[in-house]
């Protein structure tokens, strides 16, 4: 499993950075719409949907929208918010959606009487889920894409890593160290430890993007930053869990080999991508 897992990292990782920084802005939407559809397909299963017919339907349904929006957005945005109310309500919908999903997980299983029984508003979640993160990652690729072409797959790859970051330092502590459950009803398998460890290989990685970027002004705002989303990283990888737990499946599907689902490795980034789009335009950047 653990070869397997490596294998299929190696191969999927320069081909994540060719599409950020190789291809256009619309052939990266392209790909980038592929993987959220593949989300779509996966995310059906916690809709209750059993039959093909039903799944294909609902990723139907996601493409439809997300084709409707990249015919009303455009792009690039131009880095700018302000301009666009339909990109900036999906940005707040995405966010308020993730203040949401945090309440959930903690009063998780209590919660699930809410919505575990009606397959319309897992639906509905799973559209929260994936189109903000959509527009926002989208969004990003597109800052400054007229100037340089390349600062938002900067942006992105920031992004990544700070994910990332979160995910092997949660990996690296927890597996050793952990000990006090964060929150077992939701997922047995993390631990406080692992996410004080995650947060702190992200505040190295930070500091070293600041030490080559000559410690800019803002610093304070990185490190801020950094906390929120790898806060929210980790509650993306919770909300996942929780709908896996309640429609009694281990993995999101068998996409990457070793990995389970994609949307598996890219809880986390759904989560976070809103907000990181957000916070770009508030503080002005983190490249």
């Amino acid at each position: 499993m653990f070869k397997q897992r490596v294998i299929t990292a190696l191969i999927l990782a320069p081909l994540a950075l060719m599409a950020m920084f190789y291809l256009p802005l619309s052939g990266f939407a392209l790909v980038f719409s592929a993987a959220v559809l593949i989300g779509a397909w996966e995310w059906s299963v916690f809709c209750g949907l059993q039959k093909k017919s039903q799944r294909l339907s609902y990723v139907a349904i996601t493409a439809v929208l997300l084709g409707l929006l990249a015919y009303l957005l455009p792009m690039p945005y131009k880095g700018t918010l302000e301009s666009s109310n339909l990109l900036s309500s999906i940005l707040v919908a995405g966010n308020l959606w993730w203040l949401a999903a945090i309440t959930l997980v903690l009063s998780f299983p209590r919660s699930q009487r809410i919505w575990a029984d009606k397959n319309w508003l897992k639906a509905i979640m799973g559209w929260l889920t994936l189109i903000p993160a959509w527009a926002g990652v989208i969004f990003i690729r597109g800052i400054n894409y007229d100037v340089s072409p390349f600062t938002g797959g900067w942006l992105i790859c920031s992004l990544f890593l700070v994910v990332w970051a979160a995910d092997i330092g949660g990996y690296i502590v927890g597996k050793p160290f952990g000990k006090t459950k964060l929150l077992p009803k939701v997922s047995p398998g993390k631990t406080f430890e692992g996410m004080l460890g995650g947060l702190g290989l992200v505040m190295l990685v930070v500091t070293g993007m600041a030490y080559f970027n000559n410690w800019p002004e803002n610093l304070l705002y990185w490190y801020l930053a950094a906390l929120l989303l790898t806060v929210l990283s980790v509650f993306g990888d919770l909300t996942e869990s929780m709908f896996k737990r309640v429609a009694g499946v281990k993995d999101s599907g068998s996409f990457l080999p070793g990995h389970g689902g994609l949307l598996d490795r890219i809880d986390s980034l759904t989560a976070t991508a809103p907000l990181y789009a957000v916070l770009l335009v508030f503080f002005g950047g983190f490249n």
